[in-house]
């Protein structure tokens, strides 16, 4: 999780660097992740269905190697093509990795879920952390992106050696005929689209801040990138130490009605952000402790809810939230170069707010299931 983070949440650092190395704009960059998120997209919803059929153990596998390769490709990426295709790659090693990781915990811990679910996701926050503010500083001085990439491949591939011999148990595995029929009556069920939107706009809004949070700070306001790095990388420490503490808030007080009250706190702390200006900025990376609880614990509560075909629930739930991450990702690139980088960082709370909606929707008919 922490090596998952590093690959992912740097771009949003390297963002600007790559406008200027491939000579494009935030139209093209919106359409570069885009492209990555089609790759974890397709791959999180056939993730989801090799967990069943082959146990995560091999869908563990399939993600290191992608991940290697694609990082590798980063680094020798001197085409926007060939950056385009390693993007791709990256995503479909990160979704493997990810689903994987999402769908054993539940079943493998019978208590205290949502406690253990947040410490896993805390080390993808840490990760976070350490690169956001170290990729900040190596690039400072000078150190190319792409030799980052390249020592994250080395760190990918030392991992994958340490996690062969590591047994795991294929608790998903299909063993009943009638198995596809379950699936159908699945898609029978309001909540399955209630969940879809409420994971959808909030993962916008987290991997939107990821991604744009620096891009918008050195557009508005003309920071350098040590100093606009900082603030992102405070986001997602305090976004961390959230997910450290969340689980332990959500069991006490119940999963889905921990998460509608963090998120409508993180909503009124982001756009009081943006509102103050150059010295709200602090204020939007405070709201990252608010956050943090939600990805983890939505995700622990799916299992809970769909009690049948839990790790294929799981895959189709982030495969169409990740279409919509798809979406507004090239929603606000549009918006950026069309209306103003300022005016556009306003769809990040606009999602906040939809996401809400959805987890309050939630949480009307699962009261006595997952809470």
């Amino acid at each position: 999780m922490i090596l998952n983070a590093t690959a992912e949440n740097v771009r949003g650092v390297f963002i600007p660097l790559f406008k200027k190395d491939f000579s494009i704009n935030d139209t093209e960059i919106g359409f570069m992740l885009t492209v990555s998120s089609v790759g974890y997209i397709v791959f999180t919803y056939i993730g989801g269905l090799l967990c069943e059929k082959l146990g995560q153990k091999k869908v563990f596998i399939a993600g290191f190697i992608s991940m290697v390769i694609a990082l590798l490709g980063l680094w020798m990426s001197y085409s926007y093509p060939i950056f385009l295709i390693s993007m791709f790659i990256l995503n479909i090693g990160l979704s493997l990795i990810s689903i994987a990781i999402n769908t054993i915990i539940p079943v493998l811990f019978l208590s205290f879920q949502a406690v253990l679910m947040n410490l896993t996701h805390f080390c993808y926050g840490l990760g976070s952390t350490i690169i956001q503010r170290t990729s900040g500083i190596l690039l400072f001085k000078g150190v190319s992106w792409r030799v980052i990439y390249l020592a994250e491949a080395v760190l990918f591939l030392a991992v994958f050696l340490f996690f062969l011999p590591v047994k795991l148990p294929n608790v998903h595995k299909t063993k009943n005929a009638d198995n596809n029929v379950k699936k159908s009556e699945l898609f029978k069920n309001k909540l399955l689209y209630f969940y879809m939107f409420a994971l959808g706009f909030y993962v916008f809004a987290e991997m939107g801040t990821g991604n744009w949070f620096v891009n918008f700070i050195e557009k508005t306001y003309s920071y350098d990138k040590s100093k606009s790095s900082f603030y992102l990388a405070l986001f997602f420490g305090i976004f961390t130490f959230g997910r450290l503490v969340g689980g332990f808030v959500a069991e006490k007080f119940g999963y889905i009605k921990t998460v509608l009250v963090s998120l409508i706190i993180a909503l009124v702390l982001y756009i009081t952000g943006i509102n103050l200006g150059q010295s709200g900025l602090v204020i939007i990376s405070i709201s990252g402790l608010f956050f943090a609880v939600t990805f983890p614990t939505i995700v622990v509560t799916i299992s809970k809810v769909f009690k049948e075909n839990g790790a294929y629930a799981t895959g189709i739930i982030v495969t169409i939230s990740s279409t919509t991450n798809m979406v507004l990702n090239m929603v606000i690139g549009f918006l950026n170069d069309n209306i103003g980088v300022y005016k556009a960082f306003y769809l990040i709370p606009i999602s906040l707010a939809v996401s809400i909606l959805f987890v309050f929707a939630i949480y009307k008919n699962v009261k006595t299931i997952a809470n």
